[in-house]
Formats: structure tokens, sequence, C-alpha cells
């Protein structure tokens, strides 16, 4: 039925009618199903058209108090739901202009109406008997504990809802945006528990998972893309940030063992919403609802799979305890520290306990070692072997299981001194995973420790173009060039990684390392006693401030350092290589070479640079170095 004609508080404009009370927005006789909240926000917005409303002002005008909302999240939302029921764009808006760090303002043309004089304001009703059935719920269960999850889960909803209406009215002849590039946004968690953001960020990783298969799409990963959560930037400069096409935003609800996704994606240059849609299903069956996601975005974005690539498009169950311990793990795995690698191994272990056949668990596990032990953790002994039988049992349960390849291939390169057989498995890794950052930053480094530097460079750039907000492939970056001793473009590079970090104790190793090279030793000094007070306790920034006072003279207190991590070296590892580097600053070459026979048979993973690092060049004419480099499976 259409809204009376004589209701003093309908808010009308273009073809639209807005009925605050009761909740309701038309087009001409056509009712659009609008949920309450963006009702609310569309009907403060339209009661003062041009008014600049802040976001804080809207929060205050809708959301009150009530501090159980998420409101930056809700709000979006609201805003979203808005311009695809008034088809508005917020690139060229008709209606609900967004100011940059402003607000919001009503642009559109109202009729005249007594609601909208100089002055007045809409009141919009918390409930509304005449709503209906699904509008009428949320508002009803408002005050209720689950509140909140509803009405941000119908939210979603409408999202789905009004973008099926747009694309019947759209038909057959809408032509389609090219999208060659992605990025998954992190999944809003609308379960209502913030102990459930591990299962909103497996569902995120799952799903750049199963796209970053797909070679046809170029897949942004997962550290540039966490960088959004819970951050309010407008789409367009997502996209440019990102260099991608398009925009995956969603939500994840989490009852029980039940499960929704909800997936739209967007045109980044534009705003455009191109799809939508609702998944649900049991645990049990996440990997499947994961799998029609993927499938559905590339029917959407229009590339073509390849043969091997439709066959391991299928997904199996997976037992439900199993997988949520094994997300808790890569969840604490992603900290990238010694105690959350820790924490990551048992849960992968408490996952393997329940169902052994679970092949991502033992490559999780594979990597959580390996990490202990090229971080220099832990003594590279202790986990490498761990590192090896887990990625191999991975791969014996799933042959085409990325993440293993990778792990082994790793684990080969850093502990068995394998360099051909390494690059095989990266090799394999990219071919399964064509998107895997990981994958082509680690490759990167391998050719980089054996002196291909063209190809290093080459490789790392592909990594950072699929992860291009990643401190640590940034740093990375500048790392190879260092080894390659072009020391300015090194220095640029530190420069941009501190701009995305600049609290991060690596790049400022890096700096100083740098700095050491070019004989500015002042600078250098204070950078690694900058990366000593980022990680207190960290053994590799004390080493590289011992390698600096060796270098500058500074004897006693190089010794010193050194003297203090070897009596602490129960409880924290210290590298051999390390310790050599130190000593051959000081000029002790016997010292040094007795240290590196000692790294050697620890395979230690301070050996890893050895051919490329400028601080061993005074040993490279010594015969004794050359067979140390033998031994580490390295030519001269």
């Amino acid at each position: 039925m259409p809204a009376p004609a004589n209701n003093p508080l309908l808010l009308q404009f273009g073809p639209f009618k807005l009925d605050p009370q009761a909740c309701e927005l038309r087009k001409g006789d056509t009712l659009l199903h609008l949920a309450p909240q963006p009702c609310k926000v569309l009907a403060l917005l339209a009661s003062r058209p041009q008014k600049v409303f802040t976001r804080q002002e809207i929060q205050h005008e809708i959301w009150g108090g009530d501090t159980f909302v998420d409101f930056e999240q809700g709000l979006n939302v609201a805003i979203r739901q808005i311009r695809a029921a008034l088809c508005d764009d917020a690139e060229t808006p008709r209606y609900i202009e967004t100011l940059p760090r402003r607000g919001y303002r009503f642009i559109g043309r109202m009729d005249e109406h007594p609601a909208v004089a100089e002055g007045a304001t809409i009141t919009v009703p918390a409930e509304s008997a005449t709503l209906s059935a699904p509008a009428v719920l949320c508002p009803l269960l408002y005050r209720r504990s689950l509140s909140v999850v509803v009405c941000l889960a119908f939210a979603a909803a409408a999202v789905v809802f009004l973008w099926r209406i747009e694309r019947g009215r759209a038909g057959a002849s809408d032509i389609r945006p090219t999208i060659r590039s992605i990025a998954v946004l992190p999944l809003a968690n609308l379960s209502g528990d913030p102990e459930q953001e591990y299962f909103a960020d497996g569902m995120t990783d799952e799903l750049i998972t199963n796209l970053a298969k797909i070679s046809a799409l170029r897949v942004i990963s997962r550290t540039s893309v966490m960088r959004y959560r819970n951050v309010q930037r407008p789409v367009g400069e997502i996209g440019k940030d990102l260099s991608a096409d398009a925009l995956i935003e969603g939500t994840v609800v989490r009852a029980g063992n039940s499960v929704r996704i909800t997936v739209q994606l967007i045109q980044a240059s534009t705003d455009r919403h191109l799809w939508a849609e609702e998944y649900h299903g049991d645990l049990q069956d996440v990997l499947r609802l994961q799998a029609e996601v993927a499938k559905a975005i590339t029917s959407e974005v229009q590339v073509k799979l390849t043969s091997q690539e439709v066959r391991r498009a299928d997904a199996h169950a997976v037992n439900p305890q199993a997988y949520e311990l094994y997300l808790k793990g890569r969840y604490e795995w992603e900290k990238r520290s010694k105690p959350g690698f820790a924490m990551s191994l048992a849960f992968f272990q408490r996952a393997i306990d329940l169902d052994p056949n679970y092949a991502p668990a033992y490559a999780g596990m594979a990597q959580a070692y390996g990490l202990l032990g090229n971080n220099k953790f832990v003594p590279s002994n202790e986990v490498y072997p761990k590192a090896k039988a887990a990625a191999l049992k991975a791969l014996e349960l799933d042959p085409n299981l990325a993440d293993a390849h990778t792990s082994l291939a790793e684990i080969i390169n850093d502990y068995d001194w394998n360099w051909p057989a390494a690059e095989e498995e990266y090799r394999r890794a990219i071919e399964l995973n064509p998107n895997d950052a990981t994958a082509h930053h680690w490759y990167a480094m391998t050719l980089a420790w054996r002196g291909r530097f063209d190809e290093a460079i080459a490789e790392i750039e592909k990594a950072r173009q699929l992860d291009p907000l990643s401190m640590r492939i940034n740093a990375n970056v500048a790392q190879i060039f260092f080894w390659a001793r072009d020391y300015e473009r090194a220095l640029l590079q530190c420069q941009k990684t501190l701009e995305l970090e600049p609290n991060v104790e690596t790049t400022h190793r890096i700096f100083g390392t740098i700095y050491m090279q070019k004989a500015a030793y002042q600078s250098a000094i204070s950078e690694f006693q900058e990366a000593v007070d980022l990680a207190p306790g960290d053994a590799r920034p004390l080493l590289q401030l011992s390698y600096g006072y060796a270098v500058t003279g500074q004897k006693e207190k190089a010794l010193n350092i050194v003297r203090s991590l070897q009596k602490s070296s129960q409880q924290a590892y210290v590298s051999r290589a390390g310790v050599a580097a130190v000593y051959l600053a000081l000029g002790k070459k016997d010292k040094a070479l007795a240290s590196l026979e000692k790294a050697v048979l620890a395979h230690d993973a301070g050996l890893l640079d050895i051919k490329v690092n400028p601080a061993f060049d005074s040993l490279r004419s010594d015969p004794r170095f050359s067979e140390v480099l033998r031994r580490r499976g390295l030519p001269q």
C-alpha cells in the first residue's frame, strides 16, 4: 500500500518517499526493503539537506550510548545500503555525499514539505508496529543480549537483497568492468563475541587462499588487507593503496556450529556494487562454503580457470573441532613472535590429535617450527628436523598443499643446504598458488643468499605487488639491495619501510648495517641502539650493536655484549655466525673462524647470508672461509 499522501513527516526527493515513522522507503508505489538502522540514518541526513553530519553526530543521534554496537562498521554498512537502495554512486553522488574526514550530507533536491523547513529535524522512533516482519524483529530485540548481532545480520542480508533488486533492473546489458586484481578486506565478526575474531580472520584467510590459487587474478595478501580492519577509509583510497581493481567486503556470523557468510564485490574506482550473496551452513561444511564463495567471485569477475585450477577448486568436509583449533593456531602464528609460534604449535598439535589426517595443521606446524629457527629464536637443530617431518607428512596427506611445499623449501634451504631441491619446491608452491606472497618472498631471499640478485629483486617485487603494505617484505627489499652493495637504493627503501611501521627493530637494524658500510658510524650505532630498545632481550639487535662497537674500536663494549649473550645463551639462542662477525671486526680472525665452525656444526641460521654479507668480506681470500662456504653448499 502506498504511504498516505497527507503524512506530515513524509520526506520526498526525486522518485523516492521516505516515511521515518513507519521506517519505509518507496520508489513510486514500490516498497524498497531498507533495514531500520539505515532508514534512520537516511531520515537524519534528509531532514537537513546540505548539512554536514559528522560521524560523531550520527553516532549520537542514531546509536546513542549503546556500547554494544560496532558503530563504525554499522554506519559503513548503513551508508552502503542507503546508496544501494537509492541507486546512488559514491564517486558521483546524487543523494548522499561523503566528505572525507568530515562526514556525510544529503545533496538531493527535496520536494517542498513542512518537515524539511529551515531548522526542522525528524525524530525517528525506535520502534514501529507498521514494519514488515523482518524489519520489526530488529527493534523489538534491540535491548536484548543478542540484539546487535540480529540487527547487523539483517543489515548484511539487506545488502544482498538490494543488490539483487538492482541487478535485476540492470538486466543483461550491464557491462562488467575488467577486474584483474582483487583484495579481500577483513570480514567483520558479527557474532557478538570478541573472542570470535580468530574465526573471522580465519574466514578471511581461507577466502584469500581460495582466490589466490587462480593464476589469472592478482590477489592481495593477508598482511596488507589486515591493515584495514576497523579502519574507515573510502573504497577508492583503499583500492589505490593496494592497486586493486575490486574489493570484497563481508561479514561472518558464527553461532555454535552454524556459520553465515555475507560477501559483496565492489569496484574500487567507482564504489559500485557488482555482486552480493549470502552463504550459510554447518562448521563442518565451511570449506565448501568458502569454495562456493570463491567460485562465485571467479564467475563474476569473468576470469578463466585452468583445468588444474578447476580440479583443485573442490573442497571437502572437515572435523569442526580440528578446524577451529587450526584457525586458532593460524591466528597465533600471524603474530610472528616466539610466544606466538609456541602457542600456534600447541593448537596445531591439538588439531592433529583430533584429526590425524588433517594436512593443513601439519603444514602450519612446519611453518611455525621453521620460523622459530629462521628467526634465530631457537637453535636450528632443535626445530628444523621437526619442521621437515611435519611438512613431509602434510604433503603425504595432500600433495597439492602449497603452504607445505613452501615450508619444505625453506627447511631444505635453511637447514639441509640443498639449494636445487629448495628451488624446485618453491617453484612448485608458486605453481600451486601463484599469489602466495610468502613463497615469492622466501624464494627471493634464497636467490639473494646465493648471489643471484637480479632474479631475487624480480621475485621479491612480485611478493611486494601481492603484499604491498607488508613491513617484512619491504624491509627485505632493502636487505637485498644491501647485499647487492646498492646502498643508496637500500637506504631509500628503508625509509619507505619505516613509513609503514616506524617502531619495528628489523628496519632499524638494516638502517644500521647500511650506515656502517657508508662509514656513517654514529648514525649506525644510533640505529642499532634503537633496535635494541624496540626489542629488549632479543639477541639479534644486541649482536648488531656489538658489531658496531667493534668496527668503531669500542672493544670493551663489544666484548661485554658478547660475554653477556653467551652467559644467557641458555635462555635465548645466540647465533654463532653473529658472534663470528663481531670477532672478525675486532681483528680476531682465528676466533671468528672457530665460531663459524661451530655455526656450521649447529646448522646455524646465521649462516644463511654468509656468501653476501659485507661483514665477512675480509675473510673471502682465506681458504678456511672457502671451506665453510663449500660445506654450506655455496660456491665462492
